[in-house]
């Protein structure tokens, strides 16, 4: 039996080059279509953009604040505004993308109908997505916090600048910016809702004149309302708590909740001044 021979060398170089001239050759027939298919998938996106930009500007236009209106009525339009906006965002870049995909000639029936398909083995994966949206949608709903409230969430402490469906913004006293996934949102603390009282503990050495101190403590305090046009005068709970070494005094003072941490710092600045001024051992 005869072996087989193999093809000559040219003839196989010939052959690829006749296949790489038929592709140069299809690719250039194409190329026309191929850019005015990016050209105008280009369009679309800009155009979906600028609708979006319009729509937010509409959208700060028509939700802003009247003359007269409460800060919470302020907080309950900048919340509403925040939700809106995000919305409006997921969808329209949805949108976008399916117009991108439709120009280049997929198939969105068939590509729905795989998306349903696969949305049982994506939905195991995207648990935590829906369950975020979900605990979004009954923060909004339930109205436990808004845009402006200075709340405790997740063990993060600060002031909500933005809510969307998704997470929560919040920025620290510090500056830190934390985004909440709203789905680990489990307990709010809300410090803007109703009477907020700024409280400092005030410690003086065992041994001391306690009633000196408390008359101490109590003139600062007079003449702190005084310095700082407080509308409320801080008040002194003498010997909340006490051990073998220290007292602890406690001074509380209603403020408004942009003001607690900073009356805070005040009061405890000026107390202890004081008391280091009277030779009050703390």
């Amino acid at each position: 039996m005869q072996p087989t021979a193999s093809p000559a060398p040219d003839v196989s170089i010939s052959q690829d080059l006749r296949h790489a001239a038929s592709v140069l050759s299809k690719f250039y027939e194409e190329l026309p279509v191929i850019l005015t298919r990016l050209l105008t998938a280009g369009a679309a996106i800009i155009i979906g953009l600028l609708l979006l930009r319009l729509f937010r500007r509409l959208l700060n236009k028509h939700l802003r604040y009247r003359p007269g209106t409460t800060r919470r009525t302020m907080q309950q339009v900048e919340t509403l505004r925040s939700l809106i906006g995000s919305v409006m965002s997921y969808l329209m870049y949805f949108f976008i993308a399916l117009v991108v995909l439709r120009i280049f000639g997929v198939d969105l029936a068939s590509l729905l109908a795989v998306a349903g398909i696969g949305s049982i083995a994506l939905g195991f994966g995207a648990q935590s997505l829906v369950k975020d949206i979900i605990s979004g949608m009954f923060l909004w709903m339930e109205g436990n916090i808004t845009v402006g409230d200075i709340v405790t969430l997740a063990n993060c402490t600060g002031k909500v600048e933005a809510m969307s469906l998704r997470t929560t913004t919040l920025r620290g006293t510090d500056g830190t910016l934390y985004a909440i996934p709203n789905g680990d949102i489990r307990t709010v603390a809300c410090r803007s809702r109703g009477a907020i009282v700024a409280q400092v503990n005030i410690t003086v050495a065992v041994g001391q004149d306690m009633m000196r101190a408390q008359q101490a403590i109590t003139e600062e305090c007079a003449l702190l309302a005084a310095r700082l046009g407080l509308a409320h005068t801080p008040t002194l709970y003498p010997a909340i708590a006490g051990d073998a070494l220290r007292v602890t005094m406690r001074v509380e003072c209603p403020c408004e909740p942009d003001e607690c941490w900073a009356l805070e710092r005040e009061i405890r600045l000026s107390l202890y001044e004081r008391l280091r001024k009277e030779e009050i051992k703390t």
